[in-house]
């Protein structure tokens, strides 16, 4: 993981300042140079045709997403392809759905797609490989119409790394409460379902204050925004005022929980587990309202996903143990149509400002 750090730290100095955005249905696109001389000036090989790629985000101008395009750029350019960056300009399913058709439409041979709404998404997805496009998405699991979802991590893992912190540093018999973007993102979903199965499991003293659907825990949804997460969190905090932990899967959430728990004065109560970049969460881990937290470096998936896709379009299979050619994806695990690296960053008050370096 420090190979990682250090990487992403060097990439983010020269890429951060000259990477761009776009609006919805726009595309910032690189371009690079795809044809090849023979050493006998009499002929000239004839230039293979230049790969069109695509990446759909959740939502352009923070670096949590725009990595992608940083990434998604020096990917282009090592491949001579041309690279489209669409995405809403703020986390808005409709926008994106439009996003997406607009990404489409341009017939591109690889696509990549971080959903907001799963089967929305999928529904279109279907178009995308109906044409002949290779569809590689980041935090898709169980989506149908794609080739390969490529994730830094085991979703299950993940989750449960999170429950094991909560036992570590808040207690085996914490009352807890699971927080997610939207109750349609399949991945803060298996995050939030994988917490609560391991703690299940392995600490029975534990208790979860979400309502259950059956069998099945029904997380709180912060709806992916600041406002809407402190007004959820304030109300759930009133409600349970025994509540210790807030376990969030969102990073568009976290910052919404941790100003209600300081607006109500229970920052000594109430801990937080965070995702998302450390930067941003910074003010509430030097508060300690943020006790842990993950991340990853969304740029190195976007690579790792258009690596995937050209594969895929020379013919080649995908297996365990090939090298994607990224920090933490070069040796995978291939899951049915899941594909996981070995690249989630611990976050903590002692590294914070390292990580803060990262994202």
């Amino acid at each position: 993981m420090k190979k990682l750090i250090a990487m992403v730290l060097a990439l983010c100095l020269v890429l951060g300042m000259t990477a761009c955005g776009a609006g919805s249905g726009t595309t910032a696109t690189t371009q690079g140079s795809s044809t090849a001389k023979t050493e006998d000036t009499k002929t000239t090989e004839q230039p293979q045709k230049k790969l069109v790629v695509a990446t759909v985000v959740k939502a352009i101008g923070s670096n949590w997403f725009d990595s992608m395009d940083w990434e998604g750029t020096k990917w282009a350019e090592e491949n001579g392809a041309e690279h489209h960056y669409i995405g809403p300009t703020s986390m808005d399913s409709a926008a994106q759905l439009q996003c997406l058709e607009d990404a489409i439409a341009l017939q591109p041979d690889i696509l990549t797609v971080v959903p907001i709404a799963a089967d929305a998404c999928d529904a279109l997805l279907k178009q995308a490989r109906a044409q002949g496009t290779k569809v590689v998405t980041h935090e898709g699991t169980g989506l149908v119409n794609i080739d390969y979802n490529v994730d830094a991590f085991s979703n299950e893992a993940f989750g449960q790394n999170f429950a094991d912190k909560c036992a570590e540093l808040i207690g085996k018999d914490a009352k807890y409460a699971l927080v997610v973007g939207t109750l349609t993102t399949p991945a803060h979903m298996a995050w939030a379902k994988a917490f609560f199965a391991h703690a299940n499991e392995n600490y029975p003293d534990m208790v979860c204050k979400n309502d259950m659907d059956g069998e099945d825990v029904v997380p709180l949804e912060g709806g992916a925004n600041s406002d809407t997460s402190y007004t959820m969190a304030k109300q759930f905090l009133q409600a349970n005022p025994d509540l210790q932990v807030f376990y969030i899967g969102s990073s568009s959430c976290v910052a919404g929980v941790c100003r209600a728990i300081e607006e109500l004065g229970m920052q000594d109560t109430v801990k937080v587990l965070a995702v998302g970049t450390a930067s941003g969460q910074k003010t509430y881990y030097e508060s300690g309202t943020i006790t842990y937290g993950a991340m990853w470096y969304p740029g190195a998936a976007q690579y790792a996903a258009y690596e995937v896709g050209k594969r895929l379009i020379e013919g080649k299979t995908i297996q365990t143990g090939d090298d994607l050619g990224f920090e933490g994806y070069h040796s995978i695990t291939v899951d049915g149509t899941n594909i996981y690296g070995n690249a989630w960053l611990d976050i903590t008050l002692d590294n914070l400002e390292q990580m803060c370096e990262v994202l």
